[in-house]
């Protein structure tokens, strides 16, 4: 065969081959990838758990919209739960994609390494401008690079305005002691079994983070002592002012009568949302800023959620925990990248997607804006938005321990022992800490 014949016979296998290639490239779309989000919102669990899915459900929409080719799957996951279930299934091979994580428990992802680094998807998806819209919060240098945060959870204590003024008090309690002498006056026994129907100070004892984390930290914090100490890396939950914290959930219970003996039951939504929802609560300590929804649900509030210049409340308020630093709890909710996931550029896609802030200013569970241009807003200039402002500013975190989850079991089973079992406050902490540090102490 000459030359030339040759050339044109290759050339037209070329051509043939890009022309069927195309062909086949139109007829067989790139491959569909399915990408699973684990979260913490069971649908069926109350009108709260069901409007957190339900956002999740609408944002998986709009993405899917705009990407086609990959499609989401939700997990469910007890929010008390889905840090140790990550871990735990990272060590056990099982895949996951995009998380719900906890700051708190970033020392010990770090440990186990269950998370992926987002550094370099952020560094190449974000410009700086959205880079430091999120960084400016104190969340940010807790969970970054393993999560990403979704808001800023902080804690105030929640009243119903018309309780208060049915008991005479005009005005919010400025310390402990009135809180106390509030709480009083607020419990009611209105049907006369002996039994108070309406409990002036919601609290949550049982087993679960939410003990250490919003009811037995502020008050050791108002009495001047910590969780743990970051140089010995030992607990201190046991020390003189931990056994002032105890004593004082102790005596909400026997001594004041201001707290119901089933706050130690059942989960914290049930004990402070749902109790306080219902009318069975006057004041609820712990009440959290992912919660502000569920009032204007109720319609005690009105233009608060979604936020607007408008916004005022009508039956439910706020103030700070009226505590010696005024600190509660501040973390949030965090979204991160399992390290064993298939498809981590996928999920990379989804998580930036959550992530923008048209879709965060909607979402229930976020409490406060993570995002500093929404701050800016007029919309949380509202006298009730500066309230949790001040929460937040004031707002600690938990010890930055890797053991941070055997340390808050320790805690709610020492305050467990001592609410139900009225076992002696000083030994049964003392207990505690010795068992935790015999473990885990110097890490």
């Amino acid at each position: 065969m000459k030359k030339s014949k040759v050339k044109w016979f290759v050339f037209g296998i070329l051509v043939s081959f890009v022309v069927v290639a195309g062909f086949t490239t139109a007829a067989f779309p790139a491959q569909t990838v399915t990408i699973k989000m684990a979260q913490i919102f069971d649908p069926a669990a109350g009108a709260y758990a069901r409007q957190n899915y339900e956002w999740y459900q609408g944002v998986i929409k709009d993405f899917e919209k705009v990407y086609p080719n990959i499609k989401v799957k939700l997990e469910w996951f007890k929010w008390d739960e889905i840090d140790v279930k990550s871990m735990m299934h990272y060590r056990t091979g099982i895949p996951h994609d995009v998380l719900l994580s906890s700051p708190q428990y970033m020392p010990k992802h770090a440990l186990v390494g269950d998370f992926l680094d987002l550094s370099s998807f952020v560094k190449k998806e974000w410009t700086k401008e959205k880079q430091e819209d999120f960084n400016w919060s104190p969340v940010w240098k807790k969970c970054f690079p393993l999560g990403i945060p979704m808001g800023v959870h902080t804690r105030t204590v929640v009243y119903r305005k018309d309780m208060f003024a049915a008991a005479g008090i005009y005005k919010t309690p400025a310390n402990v002691d009135e809180l106390i002498e509030d709480a009083k006056k607020l419990t009611q026994d209105t049907n006369g079994d002996g039994i108070p129907d309406i409990w002036g100070l919601g609290m949550y004892l049982g087993a679960s983070r939410a003990t250490i984390e919003l009811y037995f930290a502020p008050y050791i914090w108002h009495f001047g002592g910590k969780l743990w100490d970051p140089v010995t890396k030992k607990a201190t939950f046991a020390s003189e002012e931990g056994v002032k914290a105890a004593k004082f959930l102790y005596d909400l219970v026997y001594k004041y009568k201001v707290t119901p003996k089933w706050a130690v039951s059942g989960t914290y939504d049930d004990v402070i949302l749902h109790s306080f929802l219902n009318g069975k609560l006057a004041m609820a300590d712990g009440f959290g800023s992912y919660w502000i929804g569920a009032l204007e649900n109720k319609g005690w509030v009105k233009g608060i959620f979604p936020a607007t210049p408008q916004g005022k409340t009508i039956l439910a308020d706020v103030f700070p925990i009226p505590t010696r630093p005024h600190a509660q709890f501040t973390n949030a909710w965090t979204l991160s990248i399992h390290k064993l996931s298939k498809h981590p550029a996928e999920a990379f896609k989804f998580l930036n997607f959550l992530a923008q802030p048209k879709y965060l200013y909607t979402y229930p569970d976020a409490g406060l804006p993570a995002c500093l241009t929404d701050w800016k807003r007029p919309v949380y200039s509202t006298p009730f938005y500066k309230k949790w402002l001040f929460a937040a500013k004031h707002g600690r975190a938990m010890p930055p321990t890797a053991h941070y989850g055997e340390l808050a079991d320790a805690v709610a089973a020492a305050i467990g022992d001592i609410v139900v079992k009225k076992s002696p406050i000083e030994s049964t902490l003392k207990k505690a800490q010795d068992e935790y540090n015999a473990s885990y102490a110097g890490e």
